[in-house]
């Protein structure tokens, strides 16, 4: 058997025709898609960020930084199916399952973690409003609210979390 031949058993055998990966650079993005210019210069539209396999509303969307390279592979071997299979340098990226969502983004160096009902940061929003305004049961009766020290040190908090937190 020949090389040739074992590579078509293989083939067969896996039920794919391998292509190799292009390399390109990014030009713009737009939404689940960008576009890529090849190195003959050839420009790519509508090139999927994401690979999706079924029509599941789950996924990882990664959106790469415009003007870095990229590494593209053809799910059918055309320039028509194209996916980007890496990038160098990452703008967001956003993973949905179920009903979670999580966001990871560089443009503002921000994470948002949510879900159907909630996010993290409306979780701290209100917990920081309600540390403002926590009274204490005293036997002289309550307490009046948090001494101004306290209410600054959950403003500190609450600007560290803001800076981390969409």
């Amino acid at each position: 058997m020949t090389p040739a031949d074992i590579k078509q058993k293989l083939r067969e055998v896996v039920g794919a025709n391998p292509n190799h990966p292009i390399r390109g650079i990014v030009t713009a993005t737009n939404g689940q898609t960008c576009s890529v210019k090849l190195i003959s210069g050839l420009e790519l539209p509508d090139v999927r960020l994401k690979v999706a396999i079924s029509d599941s509303g789950d996924y990882m969307l990664i959106t790469p930084k415009i003007g870095t390279d990229v590494l593209l592979i053809s799910g059918d071997g055309t320039l028509d199916d194209l996916t980007i299979l890496k990038a160098d340098q990452v703008h967001k990226i956003e993973i949905k399952q179920g009903g979670l969502v999580v966001l990871f983004d560089s443009a503002d160096n921000k994470v948002s973690i949510k879900n159907s009902e909630v996010s993290l940061k409306d979780i701290f929003t209100d917990q920081a409003a309600l540390l403002k305004q926590l009274k204490v049961s005293t036997p002289q009766g309550p307490s009046g609210t948090p001494l101004p020290n306290t209410i600054l040190a959950i403003e500190q908090w609450e600007t560290k979390f803001n800076k981390l937190l969409k």
